[in-house]
């Protein structure tokens, strides 16, 4: 990852909220802050285990695309993520400025991180958020 870029996108995403869609409500997580309510939601929701992941395929680079291939993007992850087995939410990644529009995705759950990681690489994302258990919500940076 470029430096540069790092350093342009790293603040915008810290401000994002990431909303998750479990069966029985929507939680918002947002980057360095620790919900251990939150967390014992998702573990009761989705047996999570270790680590989660959110990865959309919208606005790759941080380059806003139109809303027709937004929406190519998010159904070409959503084959992907349901073609391998494994436990996965809705997810939908939020500009509270308004500068951005909503990018649908996904929690991933207890996944292989080199899949996922390639998946947001293929995507050109800069980065997916991540949290182990009893961490909180952090950026991954990727260097496609």
């Amino acid at each position: 990852m470029n430096d540069t870029v790092r350093d342009r996108w790293e603040s915008v995403y810290r401000k994002a909220e990431y909303k998750l869609m479990l069966d029985d409500t929507t939680l918002t997580l947002r980057i360095g802050q620790y919900d251990a309510d939150a967390e014992q939601l998702i573990q009761r929701a989705t047996g999570l285990k270790r680590e989660w992941y959110i990865i959309t395929p919208c606005n790759p680079r941080s380059e806003q695309a139109r809303s027709e291939l937004n929406l190519y993007y998010f159904n070409e992850l959503r084959y992907e993520v349901e073609s391998r087995s494994g436990i996965w939410f809705q997810a939908l990644n939020c500009d509270p400025s308004g500068e951005w529009p909503d990018e649908p995705g996904f929690m991933l759950v207890d996944a292989d991180r080199v899949w996922v990681m390639d998946m947001g690489e293929r995507f050109y994302q800069n980065a997916l958020v991540t949290a182990r258990v009893g961490e909180a919500p952090r950026l991954l940076w990727l260097n496609g």
